[in-house]
């Protein structure tokens, strides 16, 4: 008997692939050709096991077998080459013969080059055809060559090696004198990868023992997550809420409402009895906590994260069972996925597993939440995306979603959150001449004195760290500092303190605190930044709008570092727009700055300069890479392998935390190592390279710069502080 595991017989698992692919291609609306295409391609995907040698290797008898993906190619490459000839396609449209052949190696120059002939069961095979044709035939594909038709061409075929037909310079198609791997780069991605797509998650779920459709989509309708998300509000829908579940005929939702007042629910209103959601958020932080809420509403099986460390997420919180979450979690393939944009994006980039999350998410209900705080890189990358892929529903969502900003999406039917909503005042505003480092430490203080929980936001790690060792010489003790250059352990520490604040205290940040925090602290203080990035920093202090309107100091003189990162132009511009605010603005204030700075913003050459950058960046890859993942090795393509422009990070190992990562790989803990790394920018390893160096038995870069169990991650000197 031929066996596909240990324990499967080929034919039964092959069975289960092809039936339950069947399935997948219905409810993911996948249409003829590509139905046929994607079950030949399952019933095809592992043939290539019926050697001698995977056969001895599956019952333990060898260490290594020949590709059996590889040693599926002929059989799938006669088959789908008479299908095309029968249904009058292009003789280079081998889109399931691509999926078969990348089903365990992503498609790429040198996928497979070399390997000699394997040693086929012929006759075992022969007799497997028949059934497998026989269970095609009764799922009614069309086009398929006869099992007698095939198996005439087998023989002369397999004497080769089906590496060598990859890069046959002879082997032409139709008038295509094309070598064969270069026909399969050249494939329309969409089609080549929503019958890849089929295929893996059909094998997935059938090698897991889980081989239903149910898994990967939502089921029962609107009822069941209303009720939930009715009685988790605890009170009757707002006017805006209800205007949200009644749009939900629209292929394209526009909505704006202030912090906390129910905005998330109004889009899950909207999105209603689809059968799979996508909600794309902008950081890791806003990412794990809308996963844990939409899993109270949805069910925890039913929901997926993806984000850089989902997989530590998922091994940490004791949600990996004996169905891999992680991988259906980052291909987008559970029925509600919660998502950082990058990982999106990085789809379009064509990064690892870029067929399945393209098809999903062009499959999906798509919410793009704070849909503001993109830089123009990244929604030059995200505007391609979707011109060039458009989910089958789309919501944009902002606290201060711009007027400016909007214009260039697909437009939408809009709804905004009634008036009353709009005028509550939260803030006592008042814009002061001096600095954050030399005059915001007294005023923090004597704001802590009072018994008020104190925000402090600085725009760069050094002016935060400085802000801190003042507070300290000052004598007071009650204080946090959170940055992004902490290990995560300590910033997951100082996260949950940040939630838990006590009177008193004077919690001094950088910028992730703009979206990554549910808190609400008494007073603000801040150094100048962009109005929309004030606005959300605002958003940190008396948010549910509960107490009388707290106070808020902006210092209008900025740092050098702060004009490093922002520009002086678009600084001038945010502090005449707050000069011209009432000292207790209303909500509706300070969307209306937001649209302000937006409507100049978005008409700077540099802004529309970087977009079209984005755009670009997106175009060329694609057309680069084709079908194609991309490979991390070329320098130039890592280079452009980015969903965000600027500084791109690295994570390293401070040396005082190696002895414990050894630790871990010898207590089989390896998966806690991102515990003990921490964020710095890429180009530090180049400019400073004497304080970094490779552990190759960890995977990991080691730094000897110093770690600070109050600063974090500090500079070795005052020259390299003022290189950073």
């Amino acid at each position: 008997m031929l066996l596909a595991k240990p324990d499967v017989s080929l034919i039964h698992h092959t069975t289960d692939v092809v039936r339950l692919g069947n399935e997948i291609a219905r409810r993911l609306g996948i249409q003829e050709p590509w139905r046929t295409k994607a079950l030949l391609a399952c019933a095809m995907h592992d043939i290539g096991k019926a050697t001698a040698d995977f056969q001895e290797y599956i019952r333990g008898m060898r260490k290594m077998a020949y590709p059996h993906a590889l040693a599926s190619l002929p059989f799938v490459l006669l088959a789908e080459a008479r299908l095309n000839q029968c249904i009058g396609m292009e003789p280079t449209r081998l889109e399931a013969t691509a999926a078969v052949l990348t089903h365990h190696s992503p498609l790429s120059p040198g996928l497979y080059r070399g390997y000699p002939a394997p040693p086929y069961l012929e006759e075992d095979i022969f007799r497997l055809l028949p059934t497998l044709w026989e269970l095609l035939n009764a799922l009614q594909t069309h086009g398929l060559p006869t099992v007698e038709e095939l198996q005439q061409s087998l023989r002369i075929i397999l004497r080769n090696s089906p590496a060598a037909l990859l890069d046959d310079p002879h082997l032409r198609f139709g008038d295509h004198g094309n070598t064969l791997r270069g026909v399969l780069q050249r494939l329309p991605a969409q089609e080549f990868a929503q019958v890849k797509t089929v295929l893996h998650l059909a094998d997935w779920l059938v090698s897991a023992g889980k081989p239903m459709p149910d898994l990967l989509f939502l089921t029962g309708g609107r009822s069941e997550p209303t009720r939930r998300i009715e009685r988790q509000l605890k009170a009757p829908l707002r006017l805006f809420q209800q205007q949200a579940r009644e749009a939900g005929n629209a292929l394209v939702l526009w909505l704006r409402a202030p912090t906390g007042t129910g905005k998330t629910e109004a889009l899950l209103l909207w999105a209603g009895d689809t059968e799979r959601i996508l909600y794309l958020l902008p950081t890791q932080a806003t990412t794990n906590a809308m996963w844990r809420r939409l899993r109270k509403i949805y069910g925890k099986k039913a929901v997926g994260l993806s984000h850089g460390r989902a997989a530590y997420i998922l091994h940490r919180e004791a949600e990996e069972g004996h169905l891999d979450l992680r991988l259906l979690g980052s291909v987008f393939a559970q029925p509600v996925t919660v998502a950082t944009l990058d990982q999106y994006l990085l789809a379009h980039l064509n990064g690892q597993h870029w067929e399945e999350r393209r098809v999903l998410a062009r499959k999906a209900t798509m919410i793009l939440d704070e849909i503001h705080v993109y830089e123009p890189y990244t929604l030059g990358l995200l505007l391609e995306a979707l011109e060039r892929e458009r989910p089958a529903r789309l919501a944009l969502a902002s606290a201060t979603l711009p007027d400016a900003l909007l214009r260039f999406f697909p437009p939408g039917q809009f709804v905004e959150a009634e008036r009353e909503l709009w005028e509550r005042r939260r803030y006592r505003l008042e814009l002061q001449d001096g600095s954050l480092l030399e005059d915001g430490v007294e005023q923090a203080l004597a704001f802590a004195r009072q018994g008020k929980r104190v925000l402090v936001v600085a725009n760069t790690v050094r002016d935060a760290q400085m802000f801190y060792k003042r507070i300290r010489e000052s004598g007071w003790r009650k204080q946090e500092l959170l940055h992004a250059r902490w290990i995560l352990r300590d910033r997951q520490k100082k996260e949950r303190r940040a939630e838990k604040s006590r009177p008193g205290v004077i919690f001094i940040a950088t910028q992730i605190v703009e979206v990554s925090l549910d808190i609400s602290y008494d007073a603000l203080i801040t150094e100048a930044a962009p109005i929309d990035a004030l606005v959300q920093r605002m958003g940190r202090v008396n948010r549910r709008g509960e107490q009388p309107p707290a106070p808020v100091r902006v210092y209008s003189r900025w740092s050098e570092g702060a004009q490093l990162i922002y520009g002086r132009e678009l600084l001038e511009w945010s502090v005449e727009i707050l000069r011209s605010m009432p000292s207790e603005p209303a909500d509706s204030d300070l969307t209306r700055a937001t649209c302000q700075l937006y409507e100049r913003v978005v008409t700077t050459p540099e802004w529309q300069q970087e977009l079209q950058q984005g755009r670009q960046a997106l175009d060329e890859i694609q057309r680069t890479l084709g079908c194609y993942t991309i490979d991390l090795s070329d320098e130039e393509m890592r280079r452009r392998f980015t969903a965000r422009r600027g500084t791109v990070s690295v994570e390293v190992l401070p040396d005082r935390f190696l002895q414990e990562a050894y630790r871990l790989t010898e207590q089989k803990e390896s998966w806690r190592l991102p515990e003990l790394l921490v964020p710095v920018p890429i180009w530090w390893l180049k400019e400073f390279a004497n304080h970094f160096s490779p552990v190759s038995d960890l995977g990991v870069v080691q730094t000897t710069l110093a770690y600070d169990d109050e600063l974090g991650l500090v500079a070795e000197s005052a020259e390299m502080e003022r290189i950073i």
